[in-house]
């Protein structure tokens, strides 16, 4: 399998480069160095996103995109994320829901929603599953009545009326559409259209996460919200199944995330390991750091690997192995987290100032550990395939 990029990915990768070195990086640390999420935000960022074309790139152009494809894609949010994280989540965030959104949804849908939103360079998606009682659940799944989505939406004349509470929610409080999922019955779940400003959506607190400071998370509380039936995304009660299949990439643009700050480390790490003199030599010549560094080199090439092994094999049609929608994010972030500590050891005091950057980048990597699904759940799904296969 030959995973050289084409000239259409390396255009894209020599754009998505660019925007991290001229608009993500020189304002990335002051962003993230801010006390309040809010302020660690920037439409600035985002609006310049839009100007390089990378806001709705993965969308047909139709939409304001350009029809890239997962290999691009992943290419793209490596070259982001190594210049900040919290960027490359924003926009990998927006790029799944939005291709699920255009698989799922109707003629009429895209017209009415995926247009006003190309429209305007501010328009992000967001999709609310997580909720307080209800995390690691949606992922395994657990379907029990014990367990699972407690927001449900109940049918009414025209639509269904959706009340519950949901967290963590990536995007949530800057998104224009949110996708709201809910139990509809004992075990469907359906998912809704949700535009912001809908009577009813509230956003609550916005979460003050270590990591990843420039994406924000936050509640949603939804309060009897209608949603016409011109508003269901796919097919009630399906709406699990329907994502799944519709976005098998999903866990690849997380691990292109987490890959970029492990990229970011080992570069930074190595050119500070030839400069730094102790024992009378550069510390890259002694043996235990070059050690450190072999290790770190090899996260980032094993990673990518198989990045774009996975990237690569999402649109198969025959043959598809379902461990690629689950193995990329599980095994990158722990690479990247080791890539960061083994980074911070090397760095040594200067690792822990926040003037040189590497203690965020241990922050940073810390979010991927449990982000789209606790590593632990991660294991639990994969070994559920051998236990299948069994």
């Amino acid at each position: 399998m030959d995973f050289s990029l084409g000239p259409e990915a390396l255009r894209w990768r020599d754009t998505a480069r660019e925007f991290a070195a001229k608009v993500v990086r020189p304002v990335a640390a002051d962003l993230d160095a801010q006390p309040d999420p809010r302020d660690a935000w920037s439409w600035d960022i985002i609006e310049l996103a839009d100007a390089y074309g990378l806001r709705q790139a993965p969308l047909p152009a139709e939409f304001g995109g350009s029809g890239t494809d997962h290999v691009t894609n992943v290419t793209v949010l490596e070259e982001i994320a190594a210049a900040d994280l919290g960027i490359g989540v924003v926009l990998g965030v927006h790029w799944k829901i939005a291709q699920v959104f255009h698989a799922m949804a109707t003629p009429d849908q895209r017209e009415r929603h995926l247009s006003r939103l190309a429209a305007n360079p501010r328009g992000l998606f967001a999709a609310s599953v997580t909720e307080p009682a209800a995390g690691s659940d949606n992922f395994l799944p657990y379907t029990g009545p014990n367990g699972g989505l407690r927001t449900r939406a109940e049918r009414v004349d025209g639509g269904y009326v959706i009340n519950g509470v949901k967290h963590y929610i990536s995007n949530a409080n800057r998104a224009e559409i949110i996708l709201a999922y809910a139990r509809t019955g004992d075990q469907g779940i359906t998912g809704f259209i949700v535009p912001a400003g809908t009577e009813g959506l509230r956003i609550g607190q916005v979460h003050d996460k270590c990591g990843e400071r420039t994406a924000n998370n936050s509640e949603i509380f939804y309060d009897d919200v209608f949603v016409p039936d011109s508003d269901v995304l796919g097919t009630p009660d399906t709406a699990r199944q329907d994502a799944i299949s519709a976005m098998r990439a999903g866990n690849t643009y997380a691990a292109a995330c987490a890959l970029g700050i492990a990229r970011e480390c080992f570069d930074r790490t190595l050119s500070f390991c030839r400069s730094r003199i102790q024992g009378g030599k550069p510390i890259i010549e002694h043996q235990a750091v070059g050690s450190y560094l072999a290790d770190m080199y090899v996260n980032v090439d094993a990673s990518r690997t198989y990045v774009l092994r996975a990237a690569s094999e999402a649109t198969r049609t025959e043959g598809y192995d379902p461990a690629l929608s689950i193995v990329p994010k599980l095994l990158v972030s722990e690479r990247t987290f080791d890539s960061a500590r083994r980074a911070m050891e090397l760095w040594g005091g200067a690792g822990v100032m926040r003037e040189n950057g590497i203690e965020k980048l241990l922050r940073d990597a810390a979010i991927w550990l449990h982000s789209d699904g606790t590593n632990i759940i991660m294991r639990e799904k994969l070994a559920d395939l051998l236990r299948a296969a069994s």
